[in-house]
């Protein structure tokens, strides 16, 4: 084939990453590709089609190899939402911190040794031909070329399973497995499938959201203040609340000593990434019982429109490139629409420490409204974990770990868990203020995480895993999705709700999840509405626990109760 120049150029910039792992498959499939193009090339004759090829080819590669390089990441769907929404002076401003940085300097590297080789290999095509050839058999060449051709051809089935996902939970999980191709293509074919279905699922929550059904409200002329708040990445027992050794929760200690804090022992989390949870705990939809969350109402639009005063103060809003990891879930909660629909009031600004987002609500909430609800969406125990705390909350140390006696532990990872530790203690002293804001209103304040975390708590591992890679599952279930949950209520709240008290005191020990937390919400704020299901609220004397399905398929207390 006389553009084979451009096929290996095609070969070596798409598929020098997507073969690590899987090479077989993964090689057929770019063998496909690159012939593709080259015949589109043959077939036409055309050598603007050729330059087109080429320079699309060259984008893919350096806009990849700039994500690895500089910020660890790959073309993804956030990537390119990103790219999309991103305007003249923060494409500028991204710029401007991409040549800053020292590894930025290996990009003009790599790209002047490819172009050296696709001009060498242009130049020389004839001559590189005839040498190939009379080293290599014509009908050998054929043969291996039929082979990757028909391999190719097989294994491109998998893009088939690709378009026949319908959510974008199916797209998430096609990707993680590693029989299905990885290049650059692959990767912007599936954004761009990917954004689409995650369009349709906000268009289709957006709609539930702007037709909620409402009933009258009982007459009543108490105020009522109901508080979520959403922490994140934090591993249960790293409280001392749940038995942990440092003393990183002194302030929820106090509380529940003082009979206002019920801590709650077995909630888990549907999913251990923060867009997935989130989406299902605004819903009223219920996991278990087989509901996609696009189906189902926020619950923040239920209280709206029910004449509460709804405001959302979040420390994860997406303000920049930084935030990559919340792109899915910004473009969903602050749609307008949604915004409309669900909010009264949100932040405009982010800041650097919790504490300071609960400042800046104190300093815009002067009109304290009768009915209110008020989710803080926290930065809480983010990943470097150093970061989320100020430094006069440097309490623990290496030294304070002595109580860890596994060997295998160094003291990198022992700083690691200090900083860890650390956050927790400064999320301590996040949710007093919050306490703070509300202890002399009719108040209650809902607590959990999006999630768990590991820090190197039973094995050398740091962060989160794609479910079922070969880790212990009940291990991975205890830090990654069992998550902290607790109830705060005011003096007053007490006062005035004696039974609820009770029954609140007698679920701590239910099982429950995420997905169902409106229920508990609905039940606290004691709001007439046809949303609510009693068997779904763990409050309720009809509870009944819904299956507590982990990542849309694992039944987690199959897995918790096996021996």
């Amino acid at each position: 084939m006389a553009q084979w120049p451009l096929m290996v150029t095609y070969i070596m910039l798409i598929g020098w990453i997507s073969v690590t792992k899987n090479p077989i498959p993964r090689w057929m499939l770019i063998f496909l590709h690159a012939y593709l193009a080259a015949s589109i090339v043959t077939f036409l004759r055309s050598k603007f089609v050729k330059i087109l090829i080429y320079l699309f080819v060259y984008i893919l590669f350096l806009v990849e190899i700039t994500l690895e390089e500089l910020y660890g990441m790959k073309i993804m769907p956030n990537v390119l939402i990103l790219m999309i929404e991103t305007n003249a002076r923060e494409s500028k401003e991204f710029l401007e911190s991409m040549v800053s940085k020292p590894s930025f300097w290996i990009i003009p590297f790599y790209l002047v040794i490819a172009l050296t080789i696709t001009i060498s290999l242009e130049k020389n095509r004839q001559k590189i031909c005839d040498y190939v050839i009379h080293k290599i058999p014509t009908k050998y060449i054929k043969a291996c070329s039929i082979i990757l051709l028909i391999g190719g051809c097989v294994f491109s089935y998998s893009y088939y399973k690709l378009f026949s996902c319908k959510e974008v939970n199916e797209v998430d999980e096609w990707y993680s497995h590693m029989s299905n191709p990885d290049d650059q293509l692959t990767k912007l074919i599936l954004s761009i499938y990917d954004i689409k279905l995650g369009e349709d699922e906000m268009k289709k929550s957006i709609l539930m959201a702007e037709h909620i059904k409402t009933y009258n409200q009982p007459n009543s002329h108490d105020s009522i203040t109901i508080v979520l708040v959403i922490g994140e990445s934090y591993i249960r027992e790293h409280a001392s609340i749940y038995g942990y050794p440092l003393n990183t929760t002194p302030f929820l200690s106090k509380e529940k000593n003082e009979g206002r804090l019920f801590v709650f022992n077995n909630m888990i989390s549907p999913y251990n990434q923060t867009t997935g949870v989130i989406r299902n705990l605004i819903s009223c939809n219920s996991i278990g019982d087989g509901e996609h969350w696009s189906s189902h109402p926020p619950f923040t639009a239920i209280y709206k429109k029910s004449g509460y005063y709804v405001s959302i103060m979040d420390n994860q809003k997406d303000f920049g490139f930084k935030a990559l990891y919340s792109y899915s879930l910004n473009t969903y909660l602050y749609n307008p629409s949604m915004v409309k629909n669900c909010y009264n009031r949100v932040n405009d600004s982010t800041f650097e420490y919790d504490g300071q987002l609960i400042d800046y609500y104190n300093r815009v909430s002067t009109n304290k409204q009768r009915k209110q609800l008020v989710l803080f969406h926290i930065m809480g125990q983010h990943t470097e974990f150093e970061y989320r705390y100020p430094k006069e909350f440097s309490i623990f140390s290496v030294d304070s770990l002595s109580f860890r006696k596994d060997t295998w532990l160094t003291n990198e990872m022992r700083e690691i868990i200090a900083h860890y530790d650390n956050a927790t203690r400064y999320n301590d002293y996040v949710f007093e203020k919050i306490s703070n804001l509300f202890c002399n209103d009719n108040s209650v304040i809902v607590y959990l995480s999006d999630h768990g975390e590991e820090v190197y708590d039973y094995r050398e591992n740091y962060g989160r895993d794609a479910w079922g890679m070969g880790n212990d599952l009940k291990q991975t279930i205890r830090w990654q999705y069992m998550v902290p949950f607790f109830v705060w209520c005011s003096d007053k709240y007490k006062a005035k709700n004696p039974d609820i008290v009770k029954q609140i005191e007698k679920a701590t020990e239910h099982p429950g999840m995420l997905d169902n937390v409106c229920q508990i919400l609905f039940h606290l704020s004691k709001l007439n509405t046809p949303y609510y299901n009693a068997s779904r609220d763990m409050l309720s004397p009809k509870y009944h626990c819904p299956k507590r399905i982990i990542n849309d398929k694992i039944n987690s207390d199959s897995i918790i109760n096996s021996k």
